[in-house]
């Protein structure tokens, strides 16, 4: 049983004794997920629909043999007992197409299953991937939220210090020690969500929820979006008519339009002639005699009349090509909305990850400043507490902006059909 590992042009490939790579955990993915294998055994299940249809170019061969006894009065003696043993051979040498479109739609059928195992794979990969980042933003969320905890810390005890040598009111000292509060429980939901993110990676994995997974960062997806931070967006026409030759959903279907046809061209077929040779040969022997014998016969046969079975039948397999046609269209166009939305998206995080470095720098100027004059004694605690608010939601927005990049990076290499097969691993 094998699974097609996936990768991205952007994912690292390395390889940790002691921790659990990107690459590492799409192949358990791969492995662990009912889809992945349902699909292949739907594959599997084809290939041998396909030999049974290239079976019909062969010849048949039947042996029989058979003894019989005669019982009661013999009007010959001594011939109480024959035996019989015959030879036939059966070989379909004409039938206007019929095998062959049969044969046709086998293979077209095997190669949709195919394509579509590609697809189901390509979605676990996607979901492995995406649960990773998941992982990465919400550590980086978690740190966020401590740095701002440290600020407000900071903050309070300044406050303190000042209401006790009477520069600040209990008033000013209440709203630290509630800003301080407010920072220590975002770090307990930083910290739930954290949990919740490492339970839901573990499980893509093929783990128990609770199991804690060391995941290896180094030379990473995040090393390699850093360096294409800048980079410009691929060219949507581009991307559009690649994904209308690549993506495993409309090839599979484009697949089952043609095994549809096949179908239909097998039907016809069903009303030629069939032109076919069979051989036989016989041995019989009794207690007085013994006879052999054989023919050879070539045989055509025409049907007349199915009882309208057959203009039913094409009828259905018209129907069905009709209804597939519509699906056809209605994945091609699902397809180009799927590139446009991740091309957009793409370009929006790719913005994001600018301004959000600006806006981490502006902002912690802003709180640092804004505390240093709190502390001198020229400022004001509303000032200080605001800054830090501000600081606090731009190192949120700084961290899962990177991620988002990510994501919209995945996304778009996915809906451009960028997902390629790489490497055939074993289920274990």
């Amino acid at each position: 049983m094998r699974v097609v590992a996936l990768c991205l042009f952007f994912l690292s490939h390395s390889v940790s004794a002691d921790s659990l790579t990107l690459a590492q955990l799409i192949d358990r993915s791969l492995n662990a997920n009912p889809e992945t294998r349902a699909a292949w055994q739907r594959s599997r299940s084809q290939v041998e629909r396909v030999g049974i249809a290239k079976s019909s170019y062969y010849p048949t061969l039947d042996a029989s043999a058979s003894i019989n006894e005669r019982l009661g009065d013999s009007a010959l003696p001594g011939s109480e007992r024959q035996t019989q043993v015959s030879l036939s051979s059966q070989w379909l040498l004409w039938d206007f197409g019929g095998r062959r479109a049969n044969l046709d739609s086998a293979q077209h059928t095997l190669a949709a299953l195919q394509a579509s195992q590609d697809a189901a794979s390509q979605q676990v990969a996607i979901r492995a991937v995406q649960n990773w980042f998941t992982q990465l933003s919400a550590q980086a969320s978690l740190e966020a939220a401590q740095a701002s905890l440290l600020a407000a810390e900071e903050t309070a005890k300044a406050a303190r210090q000042r209401q006790l040598i009477g520069v600040a009111t209990r008033e000013e000292e209440l709203q630290a020690e509630t800003a301080l509060a407010q920072a220590k429980l975002i770090v307990i939901q930083r910290q739930g969500e954290l949990a919740a993110s490492a339970g839901q990676l573990a499980v893509v994995a093929g783990y128990d929820a609770d199991t804690v997974l060391a995941l290896d960062y180094q030379d990473s997806a995040l090393d390699r979006l850093s360096q294409q931070t800048n980079a410009q967006p691929p060219e949507l026409k581009q991307l559009l008519a690649l994904a209308q030759e690549r993506r495993p959903e409309l090839i599979a279907q484009q697949l089952r339009v043609q095994a549809n046809h096949s179908e239909l061209d097998r039907i016809a077929a069903q009303a030629r002639p069939r032109l076919s040779l069979s051989a036989s040969s016989t041995n019989s022997r009794d207690d007085l005699n013994q006879n052999q014998g054989g023919q050879l016969a070539l045989t055509a046969t025409l049907p007349l009349f199915t009882g309208f079975q057959q203009r039913h039948q094409q009828a259905l397999a018209q129907s069905q090509i009709a209804e597939q046609g519509v699906e056809l269209a209605r994945i091609k166009q699902q397809v180009s909305l799927d590139v446009w939305l991740a091309w957009q998206q793409l370009s929006t995080a790719q913005a994001r990850i600018t301004a959000t470095d600006s806006l981490l720098a502006a902002a912690s100027e802003s709180s640092r400043a804004a505390l240093a004059r709190y502390q001198a004694g020229i400022g004001n605690l509303l000032n200080v507490l605001t800054a830090q608010s501000n600081l606090a939601d731009a190192r949120q927005q700084h961290a899962r902006s990177r991620f988002d990049l990510a994501a919209a990076r995945l996304q778009l290499a996915q809906a451009s059909g960028l997902l390629v097969r790489d490497t055939a691993t074993e289920f274990r």
